[in-house]
């Protein structure tokens, strides 16, 4: 058999928010920029509009005449909107009144575009229904570019402006989606705006405290990192523990994490195995990773490589990096299973595919991980050109997440690596203080100032 390369220094992955908050905004996958010829749009056909009872934002369905633009997704160019959107989930429908009708909500779309507008819910395309993102992206596979559609759409008003108007007035009569839908696009800046997270946490506090179980979940993820609000770990836990119990695996994992580190609640490993299991017969992806560690050393659980061995190969077949990293590292070292080189070179190369679609995709984490594996050459290339740039990116995207865990768990990174990070945020122009690896407030401050740069 040939040799494998070598392989590279070990890697403790800085673990993704372990929050329901569904995907961020995407474009179909495209192997480079779309070639951008405005879609044209002819008089749309008459509409009836609708006023909600709730507010004086009118809204319609209309049929739009579109020219597809040209993209290409996996090397095979096809028609394309130009636009970004999100899948309309139960909670957004509920709040727009669609009932069971879905769809992919534009949360951007081409300055001066007459057509489709942030703020519309796209809903068929060429009479074929739209059910979110996924199935936008499989409709616009079978196009072709400059081909003439027609895209009928849900609207608010004129856009996205009203369509904020029309969500505030749906949470403030009581409706619970649109509080939870409001909460979610505003801590994702997706459609309405910048992020805000004191607002978004304020519609998340109104949607949790009417029982909406994931805000519940989200809620406590703010006062856990301090985010919109003050932080309050104790608070977390409570939320927690009310979500936990009314089933939801991600507060179910999340007061698994609270009880292992001590954070908000007395530590008890026990109690945090108990939480990670229930987590895992729900099928959740972080608490599977979570519980294989505590297996693997043998807290709050008696120690079994083999059931950590099967939890990590789990999850790392479900598409969670860190845990094909850690399968890859126990592969590498023989810890707790015979050696095997060439399987770790093998799964560090798929835990490299993994962080990176996920980067692809916005997820500042998996962004910021993405930089790491090429500053250590673990399943790519290394080169630090490619490391800073990854690791820029990640901060611009404004993830406080991203900070805290960073501040909170500085030794997920070598001294040299800390030493190395300080040097690309003093080449950005964003810190002035020593190059010594101390992540210190001036760090900190440092790393938040790249936020939203273009």
């Amino acid at each position: 058999m040939a040799s494998q390369p070598a392989l590279a220094q070990r890697w403790t992955p800085l673990t993704g928010v372990l929050t329901p908050e569904g995907e961020p905004a995407e474009r179909p996958k495209e192997t480079k920029e779309p070639e951008r010829s405005t879609p044209a749009k002819t008089p749309a056909e008459p509409a009836k509009s609708t006023p909600s009872s709730s507010t004086d934002v009118a809204t319609e369905k209309l049929s739009l005449k579109v020219t597809l633009t040209k993209t290409v997704t996996d090397g095979q160019p096809h028609g394309g909107l130009g636009v970004r959107v999100t899948t309309v989930d139960a909670d957004l429908a509920d709040a727009l009144g669609l009932g069971t009708e879905r769809g992919a909500l534009v949360s951007d779309a081409p300055q001066g575009n007459t057509g489709v507008r942030p703020g519309d819910v796209i809903q068929k395309v060429d009479g074929r229904e739209v059910t979110g993102s996924d199935t936008l992206t499989a409709v616009l596979r079978g196009l072709n570019p400059d081909q003439s559609v027609t895209v009928d759409v849900w609207r608010a008003g004129q856009g996205a402006a009203d369509l904020k108007r029309f969500l505030i007035a749906r949470a403030d009569a009581g409706n619970v989606g649109a509080s939870a839908s409001l909460g979610r696009l505003l801590s994702l800046g997706l459609v309405l705006g910048p992020k805000d997270f004191a607002e978004a946490a304020r519609y998340y506090l109104k949607a949790a405290e009417a029982g909406h179980l994931a805000s519940m979940t989200r809620y406590g993820l703010f006062a856990k990192d301090g985010i919109g609000i003050p932080k309050n770990e104790t608070l977390a836990a409570k939320w927690f523990l009310q979500a936990a119990e009314g089933g939801q695996e991600a507060a179910m994992t999340n007061l698994g994490t609270l009880y292992e580190t001590g954070r908000g609640a007395t530590q008890d490993y026990a109690e945090a195995a108990r939480w990670y299991r229930r987590a895992v017969d729900k099928g959740h992806i972080f608490a599977m990773h979570k519980l294989a560690l505590l297996y693997e050393t043998g807290k709050g659980v008696p120690k079994d490589d083999q059931e950590a061995v099967k939890l990590l190969r789990e999850a790392s077949d479900k598409g969670l990096s860190e845990a094909t990293s850690w399968l890859a590292e126990k592969y590498e070292l023989g810890r707790g299973i015979p050696k095997d080189e060439a399987e770790a070179f093998r799964l560090n190369a798929r835990a490299a595919d993994q962080v990176r679609r996920s980067a692809e995709l916005g997820n500042a984490v998996a962004t910021f991980n993405l930089g790491v594996l090429y500053r250590i050459g673990k399943g790519v290339k290394k080169s630090d050109t490619e490391a800073a740039y990854w690791v820029v990116r990640s901060l611009k995207l404004g993830d406080k997440y991203l900070v805290s865990e960073l501040m909170r768990n500085p030794n997920v990174l070598s001294l040299g690596d800390r030493k190395w990070l300080q040097e690309v945020l003093r080449d950005e122009g964003a810190y002035k203080g020593p190059i010594n690896g101390s992540f210190t407030p001036e760090v900190r401050t440092a790393m938040e100032s790249l936020a939203g740069r273009a």
